[in-house]
């Protein structure tokens, strides 16, 4: 039986295009913040897909039109990490399980314009809904992606097991910076700090004191996609005890 820690990999190998999906603002900054300002200091272009307004963000009803001011957010963390390629969709927050169908549609119209060499996006073991829908409609839709995109898939409710694992230790700063756009989020849930642990904390078995932080995630084909998730998701449903949905 052999070590089966998480690949440190160099971030040299990775195209643009570079095409990121997530179902929120903030949703693609949490995980992949580092590595999308990595891209964009390589001249890299990146395009930031929202699926929803985000209008369930705000339950106190603190920071009035939430959906105006969450995308304003959004736009500015993206900013902040030098990416200026955002488009803002409607689908209603909490309800992309009820419009599979119509974003498996937009995620492939993406695909299929952008033809993206690199893609981020969520993991098949996420916790939300929302993220949840997502991950299967970028698996559904992944026969429009060129053969050769690497697809890297991550986790914002929970680390992504295994996968592959990029040094971010310079780019921390900024995506604190990122983070901290998202002031209504932070109301309610100091993530920022939260996130500065855990990317420190992946980085526990990497001997190199010069690689303090890490950015995770499951690093697969197109034609990867879906046997991922059918063997992923029900092991994940198991774990949490949930056999019925």
């Amino acid at each position: 039986m052999k070590h089966l820690f998480p690949p440190l990999l160099p971030k040299d190998d990775l195209r643009p295009p570079v095409l990121a999906i997530a179902a929120h603002p903030d949703d693609e900054v949490i995980p992949a913040g580092a590595m999308l300002a990595w891209h964009r200091d390589q001249g890299h272009e990146v395009t930031v897909l929202h699926l929803t307004d985000g209008a369930q963000g705000d339950p106190d009803a603190k920071f009035g039109d939430i959906k105006a001011v969450r995308r304003e957010e959004g736009r500015e963390a993206l900013r902040r990490l030098g990416v200026e390629d955002v488009r803002s969709l409607d689908f209603n927050d909490g309800e992309l399980p009820e419009t599979l169908d119509g974003i498996t549609a937009v995620i492939r119209e993406a695909f299929v314009e952008i033809q993206p060499q690199t893609l981020y996006s969520f993991f098949f073991s996420e916790a939300h809904r929302d993220h949840r829908a997502v991950s299967h409609a970028v698996a559904a839709a992944s026969d429009a992606l060129p053969a050769g995109c690497r697809c890297l898939l991550f986790g914002v409710n929970q680390v992504v097991m295994g996968g592959t694992m990029f040094d971010v230790s310079d780019y921390m700063d900024r995506k604190q910076h990122a983070l901290a756009a998202f002031k209504s989020q932070l109301e309610y849930n100091d993530f920022a700090l939260k996130i500065l642990h855990r990317d420190h904390a992946a980085t526990v078995n990497v001997e190199d004191q010069a690689v303090q932080y890490g950015e995770l995630f499951a690093d697969l084909s197109p034609d990867q996609m879906t046997p991922m998730l059918e063997s992923i998701e029900p092991v994940y449903r198991r774990l949490v005890g949930d056999l019925d949905s």
